[in-house]
């Protein structure tokens, strides 16, 4: 019996160390093919370069205008962040404290709306932006990306929520605090791990959407990062030591979040998984 919990053991970690070499490895590749000439990308792939060209790096970011881009990108993923963490949040708190008829309702309407896929709404929206005139509009966009990261962040913050301890709210009540008070003032600060949780997600969502942007923006200077890789891509594509620069400019924040909160968003999670 114990050499059957032994071999299975064995088993586990081996599959597991095999699935994250087949995933770190393109990684691994991408980011030491970003250091090399465009000749040692095939004489050596996977080995470390001869000579570390940092300068790559700097050309691909002048030559691709990665800083208009990483501006586009910043302002649309933070907004979209503010928006959401903000009507989610107070959902949530509606949600998870107060017993009205439609609690139930909205409650399954968010739900159902996690599992839409988004390739089938893609048309709808596109003729909706033709007659409506929001070509170039990045309020518009902005709402679309809020309204697509809205059921996820408010199922997490509603469930969160009803794990907090109503005591801290009725001792609020009885000291005269109002209900807008016991929001703002204790949910809120209660409620930062699922808040951060939402918010990785949601900037790590917009920062890489690719399909949105192509359908609101013809402006080159409205444009973010992920369609300015793409561009640089079609440009200078067969520059492969420039195009792995590249990616690894335009995936280091959103690395560089996760690793730094991967405590707090695997904390929001687990608190806020739905549990009924």
């Amino acid at each position: 019996m114990k050499s059957n919990t032994l071999l299975d053991k064995v088993l586990n970690y081996l599959f597991l160390s095999l699935m994250s070499i087949l995933f770190v490895m393109p990684m691994i590749f991408t980011l030491l093919s970003s250091f090399k000439t465009k000749l040692e990308i095939f004489s050596a792939p996977f080995s470390l370069p001869k000579e570390w060209l940092f300068s790559n790096y700097a050309v691909a970011w002048q030559s691709a205008n990665m800083s208009g881009y990483f501006f586009n990108s910043l302002v649309q993923s933070g907004a979209t962040v503010i928006v959401t963490m903000v009507l989610s949040s107070m959902l949530g708190y509606a949600l998870a404290r107060f017993d009205f008829k439609l609690n139930k309702f909205l409650n399954m309407f968010f739900l159902l709306g996690m599992m839409i896929p988004l390739h089938t709404i893609l048309v709808p929206i596109s003729y909706l932006i033709n007659i409506l005139n929001l070509k170039n509009n990045v309020a518009a966009l902005v709402l679309v990306y809020v309204a697509f990261s809205l059921p996820f962040s408010t199922v997490i913050m509603t469930t969160f929520m009803k794990g907090v301890n109503r005591s801290l709210e009725e001792a609020a009540i009885i000291d005269g605090a109002s209900y807008f008070q016991i929001y703002s003032k204790i949910m809120v600060p209660l409620t930062m791990p699922a808040i951060s949780t939402i918010s990785i997600f949601n900037f790590m969502g917009a920062w890489n959407n690719i399909l949105f942007p192509l359908l609101f923006l013809n402006d080159k200077k409205l444009k973010p990062i992920s369609i300015g890789l793409l561009s640089f891509s079609g440009e200078r594509g067969s520059e492969h030591h420039l195009l792995m620069a590249a990616i690894i400019i335009t995936v280091a924040i959103p690395l560089i979040l996760y690793i730094a909160f991967q405590e707090k968003v695997e904390n929001g999670l687990s608190a806020g998984a739905v549990k009924e």
